[in-house]
């Protein structure tokens, strides 16, 4: 071959040359956006996958501590929180001046650290819960001691017979008011225990009148409910009554 025609193939080989570099630059750079975008998007909905888990992860924790706080409800030493006794002095508001005993007897609760004191804790609970406003009951607590055999078990509401419709009427309210709160029995008793020593349940606060009310409330050792699966779900405090 001429120098001539090596000249022209060099030229053309040139040409191709410069056509094919372009062609790669700019298939580089489509790929290179493309890869880029797919990676951004991959960082994307790792970054949504992670809140996702994230979200799942404290949702679980938090469904876990309201299954122990239902546990503690269920088996520990009961307890009525301030806004509980607000709860159960509304529900009894309109009754204002109405006497009621509240007796302890004094058996403990093994299901608590401190389980003789357990019934008393939460009798002066419900004695203070009943004072509050807008009850304003006329409530004092006793401590029974030589009861002859008479027991009871959570919370008993009764009435002293002969009884009048009035006494039952208060005595209703005053079961559903704190049946949602405490284990209360759903029925009046007929019957308080038998006893025949009687002290101040608070020594700190003596009582200013005899234990002569209509109506009573009885709180004795704790008894633990058989387990349901219903009972570990957390109740609502809109839900209660």
């Amino acid at each position: 071959m001429s120098v001539e025609s090596w000249k022209v193939l060099f030229d053309w080989a040139s040409v191709v040359l410069v056509g094919l570099t372009v062609i790669a630059g700019a298939g580089a750079l489509v790929t290179g956006k493309i890869l880029n975008d797919r990676q951004a998007n991959g960082l994307k909905q790792f970054q949504l996958d992670l809140a996702a888990a994230n979200d799942r992860a404290s949702h679980a924790d938090l469904k876990r501590v309201e299954l122990q706080n239902r546990i503690v409800d269920i088996f520990g030493p009961r307890q009525l929180n301030p806004e509980q006794s607000a709860r159960i002095a509304g529900r009894l508001a309109g009754l204002k001046g109405v006497k009621i005993d509240v007796y302890v007897l004094a058996v403990g609760n093994p299901y608590s650290a401190d389980d003789s004191k357990d019934s008393e804790r939460i009798a002066r609970n419900v004695v203070r819960t009943l004072r509050e406003a807008p009850a304003f009951i006329d409530a004092e607590g006793w401590l029974l001691e030589d009861c002859h055999g008479s027991g009871a078990s959570n919370v008993i509401v009764s009435v002293r017979p002969p009884s009048s419709d009035a006494d039952r009427e208060i005595a209703t309210r005053v079961i559903k008011a704190l049946q949602p709160e405490i284990g209360t029995d759903a029925e009046i008793s007929d019957q308080s225990p038998y006893c025949t020593k009687f002290s101040d349940l608070d020594g700190a606060r003596p009582n200013k009148r005899k234990h002569d009310a209509a109506i009573s409330v009885t709180i004795g050792r704790k008894i633990n409910p058989l387990l349901t699966r219903e009972m570990l779900e957390p109740v609502d405090q809109h839900e209660k009554p």
